[in-house]
Formats: structure tokens, C-alpha cells, sequence
């Protein structure tokens, strides 16, 4: 269990690396840009990437390459922040070794359903190998489902993909196993906060991971509604049964059209009239930006600063890969801003 000495210690060190994050005014200056080559160099120099770039040469340096090496330090400094004060001895604390599982376990599946081939094993993420309890390497040689779940039984991930039903063709439904892995991740991550802590910081934690789910559930429901038309029925069924406000998103996922979806996303979560619904998921997304930041500062939790901290640094990588494709394809630096997830 974290004491509070721990805890403040956790915290602080947090806000420090946060405060050497990329700012706004950072992604102005790399829009200007016109390579990779030119990102990766401007990327170097900055106190945030100074030191994971410093061997790197950015005249060569490939795409996905430097993707990589910002992801792979993202995960490195979890694991840092996991061992500093020994969290890591805390289940709660596996939470993101245990959202990169189930996204290999989603992509080995969508290569079974696709019947590609073992292509997929090059964008399997090597630094998570040594963390994982997956032979991810037995994994991959799964030529169907059936043998998937053979090679995952004894796994957290087999119970709620067991009884996932087989198309004719040998295919599963993907949304469906999506939902399944997804409902029992953040089962598990409430399950140990409320067993790992106190009553006020298990409480905080969870608040925050219902929100979380209920921001997926909230954006989901709306791609559903405005891209394939589905009832209320219809979303209900393929969203997380996990909220902090259960009854309200009923209602929204009742409404009639995506132009009410609309209309009760700004009433409700960003405050704001957006006019143009291809920018409803940016918005959303800035607003959850902002709260997630001010968790780090206002919360002295370090289970919930640690969890925000690495959104937050989602949210840094997806910045820099949509600055990265927008250059390459020679998209307007305007647009690329007006899509950037920061405030």
C-alpha cells in the first residue's frame, strides 16, 4: 500500500517530467516544418526528447522508426515511475503493461480474421516482451481463433473471449472482443484500487477510470449513430457497462439523430457550440485534455496522477504522429492545428 510520503514523492516527480512536455507553442514551431527529418532534429533539442534522440541521426531517421522510439519512451518512463518507490508491487500499477496485451491479443486477432500473414509480427512492440506475462512469440503462430484461445488459456484474456461465437467463415466479430477485453480491463483496474488503497484514494481512482470509460463510450456511441445509423438498443449493447453517470448516457444514446448527439455532447461535456461535426471528437478530446491535466496538479493521489500522466503522454505522441502525417502528405499547417489535442 502507498503511504503518503510515497505518494508526495510519486507526485512531485510526475509534475517534473510533466513539465518538460511539449506545449503549444512547441507544435507551432514544429508545423513550420516541412520533413520528418526536420521533426526529428526539432524533437532532439527539446528537454522532453533530448535525451531519448540524442543517438539518433534525424537526416535517416524513418517514420515509423521515430514513432516507435517515442512510444517505447512513453512506456519506459512508466516503468520508471512503477518502480520509483516500489508501486509496481501493487497490481493496480500494471495497468498499462496490461492495455498493451490486450492490444496484441486485438491484433493478432484482426490478422486471423484478415488472414494476412505474420507481417504483423514487425509492429509487435519489442520493448513490451520483457514485462509481459504473454508469449507473444507462441501467440503469433495461432493460424485460427480456436488456437488462439487454446495458447491464451491459463491467461487473463481467455474467460471473455472463450465464448465469443465463430462465424461461418471462421471469423469472430472484432468490436465484440474489443468491448469484452476492454469491460474486464477496467473491471480489473477498479477491482485493485478498491483492494491496493485507502477509501479516498480508491474512490478518486475510480471516479477518474469511470470517466475515462464513460469519454470512450460517450465518443463511440457517437460514431455509431452518425457513420452506421444504429438505435439506442443497438449502442447499448456494444458499450462498456462501467459509468459514472449510467442513466444520462442512456439517454443520450436514445436520441434520434447524430445532429442531437451533437447538441447534448456540447450541453453536456465540452460546453462549447461546435458547428462543424467532423471536430466534435477534437473538442471532446481537448476537454479531456484539460482534465486530465488539472489531475496532475490538484490531485495528490499518485495512483491518479500516474494514470493521467500517461494519457497524457498519449496524447503527446498522437500530436506529433498527426503533425508528422499531415507534413508528408502536404496537408495545410492550419488544418493539422485546428486537429492538434491540445488546448
Amino acid at each position: 500500500m502507498l503511504d503518503g510520503l510515497s505518494s508526495n514523492a510519486t507526485v512531485a516527480k510526475i509534475r517534473a517530467l510533466h513539465g518538460k512536455m511539449l506545449t503549444k507553442e512547441n507544435y507551432k514551431e514544429m508545423l513550420t516544418k516541412r520533413s520528418v527529418p526536420e521533426i526529428a532534429e526539432y524533437l532532439a533539442a527539446t528537454p522532453r526528447y533530448r535525451e531519448t534522440l540524442k543517438d539518433i541521426d534525424p537526416m535517416t531517421v524513418h517514420r515509423g522508426f521515430l514513432e516507435t522510439l517515442l512510444e517505447k519512451d512513453n512506456f519506459d518512463a512508466y516503468i520508471r515511475l512503477c518502480e520509483f518507490q516500489q508501486l509496481n508491487k501493487d497490481r493496480f500499477f500494471d495497468f498499462l503493461i496490461e492495455k498493451n496485451e490486450i492490444e496484441c491479443v486485438l491484433m493478432l486477432i484482426n490478422s486471423i480474421n484478415t488472414g494476412v500473414d505474420r507481417s504483423y509480427l514487425n509492429e509487435l512492440p519489442g520493448y513490451i516482451i520483457k514485462h509481459t506475462r504473454l508469449d507473444l512469440l507462441e501467440l503469433s503462430r495461432a493460424g485460427d481463433f480456436n488456437q488462439l484461445m487454446k495458447l491464451l488459456r491459463g491467461t487473463p484474456y481467455h474467460k471473455p473471449l472463450v465464448r465469443v461465437p465463430l462465424s461461418d467463415d471462421g471469423t469472430v466479430d472484432y468490436t465484440e472482443c474489443e468491448r469484452r477485453l476492454r469491460t474486464q480491463y477496467y473491471s480489473n483496474i477498479i477491482s485493485e484500487a478498491e483492494k491496493a488503497f485507502p477509501d479516498s484514494q480508491s474512490e478518486e481512482v475510480v471516479r477518474m477510470v469511470k470517466a475515462d470509460i464513460d469519454f470512450r463510450n460517450m465518443i463511440n456511441a457517437y460514431r455509431m449513430k452518425a457513420f452506421f445509423g444504429f438505435s439506442g438498443e443497438q449502442i447499448k449493447a456494444h458499450q462498456i457497462k462501467i459509468s459514472n453517470i449510467g442513466k444520462k448516457l442512456d439517454s443520450y444514446y436514445s436520441l434520434e439523430t447524430a445532429d442531437q448527439m451533437l447538441e447534448w455532447l456540447c450541453r453536456n461535456v465540452i460546453f462549447t457550440e461546435v458547428t462543424d461535426s467532423a471536430l466534435i471528437e477534437v473538442m471532446m478530446q481537448r476537454d479531456k485534455f484539460r482534465r486530465l491535466e488539472h489531475r496532475i496538479y490538484r490531485s495528490f493521489n499518485a495512483p491518479v496522477v500516474l494514470y493521467a500522466f500517461v494519457q497524457l503522454c498519449d496524447f503527446e505522441t498522437s500530436n506529433i504522429t498527426h503533425i508528422i502525417e499531415g507534413i508528408r502528405y502536404g496537408v495545410d499547417p492550419s488544418y493539422i492545428e485546428n486537429n492538434i489535442l491540445i488546448c
